[in-house]
């Protein structure tokens, strides 16, 4: 994608911010996500979580503006794919979090300013130059020939002093019989320290004075400091006592100081060594002197302008600070949005689900009055257009019309995978499976980049799931590469028949063997297919017991399934109810499966802390769909027929005990078999204690939840 750069704003009005207490890395601005994995296909629902490499309403702010940053060859991003095994996975390529592509982000050319040797970031902007300005300063005086070397140490090993701006530092007494250089110096260094202690108003004194000296590097750094401390000292006005910023509050004065300093600056210096961060600054300044239109032009300027010698941008900050000043700002007015950059974001932003009173969707008539801001990115507008119809007015076969109709035999930008990707999701919605399928193993053989080939096999992916396609998961020739999706599929999707086939399929990696065996077991005991059961036990490797999770074991099978969940010891309850091993319990209910005896010992399995981690025998996923059959394990269920029984024995007194605990001690139900009301357990209660009341279980009952 490109569009005509435009100078929008001339003079000095633009900026690059540093940014302290101004900006943090969030995934989405206010709030903090937590993603898991998830092979859903966005809708127009946001998400910080599901992000996909192409232009889409749900998608973050700020991943559509790296998308579009990197196709104006502003950004430039590389999500890596989790290194783990695949029973560790939790994240993939495609689809991604928010803050992945953030964290990877980086200029694609250079910021102008110049650097800092660490990223120094606090919750102080002030203070985040302290070690830069140390080694600038240590090397202006060292290469000052007109100080003598007593002086320069004396000089060098006070500003040495200066390098914690959490404490309280020290002025530095001037000695009369040094030189006129020297005392220069020695004031700028009390600047310094007034400044680092936020004495910005002392600070400017200082810095004033030394505009007027003869030294060349003492009188430029004093005038960008004036600068800084008028920036700072304008910021600190208004905070309030929480450290809140009230805009109404901030001294007037101080803001027209600090954008009067920075006129003078770039009349003196217009190439000054701190003209880059100097023009940075004043994006601050615009903010909180509310000039919301110059911000925004500001921003334009940058982005359309990154071979300038005032080129300050910098990622991976750069989206969430326009995230927060731009779109999420209480002073946005579209009126101010007049380049397709902005507009892009804001117009996706608003073809979003609504959620809550306060989201507007944009109209119609609307977006298309924005087309003369387009008239250099036509296909980035009709893209827009196509968008709406399909997420907002839901004609689908109309949106088409604004797509490439030709497609492509390669994707260069992510606009154009943007449009393969909406012209698919079309496709999709029409119901024509099978071509739909031929569509996305399209891309996924034109695909050049990791993004789009992740974006390929996600779409592709539920196509193969559903059709217990393990070929194109398992295997040197499978299409899925991605080791997320190859997990979802071995973990959620595969059937008995496709879970045994990777067990002895010899392509499989050991992995893929383990997540399978593991599932396999799992879910056949969850279903109660003892049969199925069995014959996956005897592929167990033979020092299963190592594979746990225990911190003493060692690393490689920590990262595997654990195994050893399966090799259950049995437990004894009393002398009449005696459960084996697992493996010779598994084998008895094979042979008898409606023996309530068998059941309850299986019961006693699910309650120990080896079946905890079984999250299908513990707790059945809502969401997930039953690609096995049998019918499943409830062990409130067990207790249940054991006391419809009517038999008093030691086995009725137990079940009506494990009954009642399976409401202890909050009163929800643990057994994972349907609720009884309390008057039921009130039953229960009573029939233990009148007809066991000798049996350790009555006694020990106080409530029944």
């Amino acid at each position: 994608m490109s569009y005509q750069k435009k100078f929008i704003h001339s003079a000095l009005f633009t900026s690059s911010i540093p940014f302290g207490i101004f900006f943090s890395m969030q995934s989405h601005a206010g709030m903090d996500v937590y993603c898991e994995p998830s092979t859903v296909i966005q809708t127009n629902a946001y998400t910080a979580c599901d992000e996909l490499p192409a232009l889409t309403p749900a998608n973050d702010n700020q991943t559509n503006m790296l998308l579009l940053l990197s196709d104006l060859s502003i950004a430039k991003f590389n999500i890596q794919e989790e290194k783990s095994t695949l029973w560790r996975t939790s994240y993939s390529k495609v689809p991604f979090e928010v803050s992945s592509i953030i964290s990877t982000s980086s200029n694609k050319l250079p910021n102008a300013r110049k650097p800092l040797k660490t990223p120094d970031l606090s919750y102080n902007e002030h203070c985040n130059s302290i070690q830069n300005g140390e080694a600038a300063f240590i090397q202006q005086v060292k290469n000052d020939s007109k100080l003598s070397s007593s002086e320069k140490d004396t000089l060098i090993r006070e500003r040495q002093k200066i390098n914690d701006c959490d404490n309280k530092l020290t002025l530095l007494n001037v000695n009369p019989n040094w030189s006129a250089g020297a005392r220069q110096y020695a004031s700028y260094l009390n600047a310094t320290v007034s400044f680092y202690n936020a004495n910005f108003s002392t600070a400017t004194k200082i810095y004033s004075v030394l505009t007027n000296v003869d030294q060349p590097w003492l009188k430029e750094t004093s005038q960008y400091m004036l600068i800084r401390s008028a920036l700072n000292e304008a910021y600190q006005s208004g905070l309030g006592e929480y450290g809140d910023l009230n805009h109404d509050k901030l001294n007037q004065n101080l803001l027209t100081s600090f954008f009067n300093n920075i006129t003078q600056y770039f009349k003196l210096y217009p190439q000054g060594q701190y003209a880059a961060s100097a023009r940075g600054l004043l994006r601050r300044g615009f903010w909180l002197s509310g000039k919301h239109d110059l911000l925004i032009n500001e921003y334009v300027w940058q982005i359309n302008n990154p071979k300038s010698s005032v080129y300050n941008l910098e990622l991976p900050n750069l989206p969430y600070e326009l995230d927060r000043h731009v779109f999420q700002s209480k002073r946005l007015n579209v009126k101010n949005l007049k380049d397709p950059f902005f507009l892009t974001i804001y117009d996706l932003m608003h073809m979003r689900k609504i959620e809550n009173s306060d989201d507007v969707v944009i109209s119609w008539a609307d977006l298309n009055a924005q087309k003369n801001y387009f008239k250099d990115a036509p296909e980035l507008f009709q893209y827009l257009q196509a968008n709406h119809l399909f997420y907002v007015q839901n004609k689908a076969q109309e949106a088409l019309k604004y797509l490439p109709q030709q497609t492509p035999s390669n994707i260069g930008s992510y606009l154009q995978l943007s449009q393969f990707m909406l012209k698919g999701r079309i496709l999709e919605a029409s119901g024509q499976n099978q071509a739909t399928q031929q569509y996305w193993e399209n891309l996924l053989s034109i695909s050049k980049t990791a993004e789009q080939r992740g974006l390929a096999e996600l779409m592709l992916y539920r196509y193969y799931a559903q059709q217990q396609n393990t070929a194109q998961f398992i295997g040197p020739s499978a299409k899925i590469k991605q080791a997320f999706l190859q997990q979802q599929y071995l973990v959620e999707v595969a059937n008995e028949q496709s879970l045994m086939s990777v067990v002895k399929n010899n392509a499989a990696t050991q992995d893929q063997k383990n997540v399978a065996l593991y599932t396999l077991l799992n879910k056949s005991l969850a279903y109660q297919n003892f049969d199925l059961f069995n014959q996956a036990y005897a592929e167990l490797p033979s020092n299963a017991a190592q594979f746990n999770t225990e911190q003493n074991t060692a690393e490689k099978y920590r990262h595997q399934p654990p195994f050893a969940n399966f090799l259950w010891k049995g437990i004894t309850v009393t002398n009449s109810i005696k459960c084996p091993e697992l493996a010779t319990l598994t084998k008895q209910l094979q042979a008898n499966p409606k023996d309530l005896s068998l059941q309850l010992c299986l019961g006693e399995y699910a309650r120990s802390s080896q079946a905890y981690s079984l999250v299908d025998l513990s707790y059945q996923s809502d969401d997930s769909p039953q690609s096995f059959k049998g019918r499943y394990f409830a062990r409130g269920d067990v207790y249940k027929n054991i006391i419809k029984t009517g038999t008093k024995s030691e086995l009725t007194a137990y079940a009506l005990y494990r009954a009642i605990q399976c409401y202890a001690p909050s009163g929800n139900n643990e057994c994972q078999d349907k609720d009884v009301s309390k008057s039921v357990r009130k039953q229960w209660f009573d029939q233990i204690k009148r007809d066991y009341p000798e049996t350790s279980w009555a006694k020990s009952l106080k409530y029944y939840w």
